[in-house]
């Protein structure tokens, strides 16, 4: 009737911990190419994707009104 009349902040976004890394010498790394990173990139975006939360998790009230 009055459009959404409860809206919920988005989540902050996770972010990473130092133990998330591994020290790695620039040398052991493989060459990289663009179908790689775009390879990369698109594994990451559908990553992020997957990290957001459902809709029903979002809404408290448990309607759809």
């Amino acid at each position: 009737m009055f459009g959404q009349r409860f809206s919920l902040p988005q989540p902050p976004r996770p972010q990473p911990t130092a133990g998330a890394f591994v020290l790695c010498p620039f040398a052991g790394l493989p060459a990289w190419n663009a179908a790689q990173e775009a390879l990369y990139r698109w594994a990451f975006e559908q990553a992020q994707a997957v990290v957001q939360p459902s809709l029903p998790e979002r809404d408290l009230a448990g309607t759809w009104n």
